[in-house]
């Protein structure tokens, strides 16, 4: 969903870019109204500003609680008000530290430098000292953590230009009010406690379903949730993480890095290989790329994502549409044929094993999240549900083992049993199964023995960090 979500996004930003023919920054919604503030001021129980008459308040953004305020205020373009040339954010909120670790990173910061080393000049605003991130462009963002207040502290300017004298005036009316609790934050991620997990079995049906946890050499953190990918070749486990990827070797109980694959862009989000050794790459609109012994041997336009059949012949393209296409490769060339998977409507995942097809979906029936199977005609085989015979929460990964299918819940952090006549089995909890807290499922791969190795992110406990930890899931 937050894949969708976010390409949605993208489109509806080039959409709108286009809309206005220019650089000049669009009001963001039409339906807040904005009025002036009678006194050229803002008070709020975290910040005060002070402005002159040239910027308005948004009133209907403004937020003020006694752990979260937000004030926006916009400069607008004299030749149209629909559009404005300025628009500052200004925002406190009294939270934990994960939030801004994540910004931190997103802006361009490195954790470790900015703590231990202290290694980044400041700009004091209000009483605060704030990092300065520019991207040399119509963004400048301040901000900072205020450790003894608890607090994070942000000023942000989107503007036709951010080098407009109206930006400092305004900077030089501000001022921050946060009260020093003591407060000392907890470990960062160098300083924190690794996952780890005991081996475990658990009993579904007449089957004993075992884990054991494979720990990375060294630990892998994220900040992204859900876009993360693993492929296995004999005794290589390949992962993408954050848009990189990297190659491990495997002896059964450790995952060691080898070395790291450079790839063309560094939002890629699917890996998966075939029998002949290569690795596919695909997502994020980038053109699809093989990779075979660390080297990129092909590569095809025009493929949104793909899920390749394991003999590397074919597979299907896919986005959210229930319109796909079976995608036959020869060479360096492919030809592309149309597939409706009628029963289907929004796709989440679609996975291919040997056999089948399985599209991962909202129901068209609008009966909820459930898998169809379809060959490779496109014809409906099986469609798995729940015990009751209803919808699921998020397939993210399945595939078909001598004993039936074995499904990856993300959204319900169960792993899912059915028979293969496609009668449900059993679901186990990710507690029962791998001993995490709130997991969600990226992604798995089959391994040479029949062993499923999964991997999926998950916070630790002392809350230092999100690792991407992984599993070999056996017994079924």
């Amino acid at each position: 969903m937050k894949k969708l979500i976010a390409v949605l996004l993208a489109l509806t930003m080039l959409f709108s870019l286009a809309a206005c023919g220019d650089d000049t920054p669009e009001k963001p919604d039409n339906t807040k109204t904005p009025s002036a503030s009678s006194d050229s001021g803002i008070e709020a129980s975290l910040f005060t500003v002070e402005f002159d008459g040239e910027w308005i308040n948004i009133e209907d953004e403004f937020e003020d609680d006694e752990d979260y305020c937000v004030a926006v205020l916009q400069i607008l373009d004299p030749e149209d008000e629909e559009y404005y040339l300025i628009e500052a954010k200004i925002k406190a909120e009294i939270e934990e530290p994960y939030d801004f670790r994540e910004d931190l990173v997103y802006y361009g910061f490195n954790q470790y430098e900015y703590k231990e080393n202290k290694a980044y000049e400041t700009v004091n605003i209000g009483g605060v000292d704030l990092l300065k991130y520019d991207d040399g462009d119509d963004t400048l963002v301040y901000f900072n953590r205020v450790e003894n207040a608890n607090a994070n502290v942000y000023v942000e300017f989107d503007a036709v230009d951010i080098n407009d004298s109206r930006i400092d005036a305004l900077i030089e009316g501000i001022t921050f009010n946060l009260e020093d609790i003591g407060n000392v934050d907890g470990p960062w991620e160098w300083d924190g406690e690794r996952f780890y997990a005991d081996d475990t079995s658990v009993n579904a049906g007449a089957f004993s379903v075992s884990t054991e946890f494979v720990p990375f050499e060294a630990p892998v953190t994220t900040f992204e949730t859900f876009d993360h990918s693993v492929a296995a070749i004999g005794d290589r486990v390949y992962v993408l993480v954050d848009g990189e990827l990297s190659e491990c070797h495997y002896d059964g109980a450790t995952l060691a890095f080898v070395n790291k694959i450079e790839l063309p862009e560094d939002d890629y989000d699917r890996i998966e290989a075939t029998a002949d050794g290569t690795l596919w790459v695909s997502g994020g609109m980038n053109d699809i790329i093989c990779i075979k012994d660390g080297q990129t041997v092909a590569a095809y336009e025009d493929i949104d994502n793909l899920a390749i059949h394991p003999s590397g012949a074919w597979g299907v393209n896919f986005f959210t549409s229930n319109e796909c296409a079976i995608v036959t490769f020869n060479g360096s060339t492919y030809s592309s044929t149309p597939v409706t998977f009628k029963e289907a409507d929004t796709i989440m995942q679609l996975c291919v094993d040997e056999n089948n097809i399985y599209v991962c979906a909202n129901a068209a029936d609008d009966s909820g999240h459930k898998v169809f199977i379809y060959n490779k005609d496109g014809v409906l085989q099986k469609t798995l549900c729940d015990a009751e015979g209803e919808g699921l929460g998020s397939v993210t990964y399945i595939t078909q083992t001598a004993n039936g299918y074995i499904g990856f819940d993300g959204n319900m952090r169960d792993v899912l049993l059915w028979d293969n006549s496609g009668a449900f089995i059993a679901e186990i909890s990710d507690g029962d199964l791998f001993a995490t807290n709130y997991p969600w499922f990226c992604d798995s791969a089959v391994l040479d023995d029949g062993s499923i190795i999964t991997v999926m992110t998950d916070e630790r406990e002392d809350r230092s960090a999100t690792e991407l930890v992984a599993f070999i899931v056996k017994g079924f």
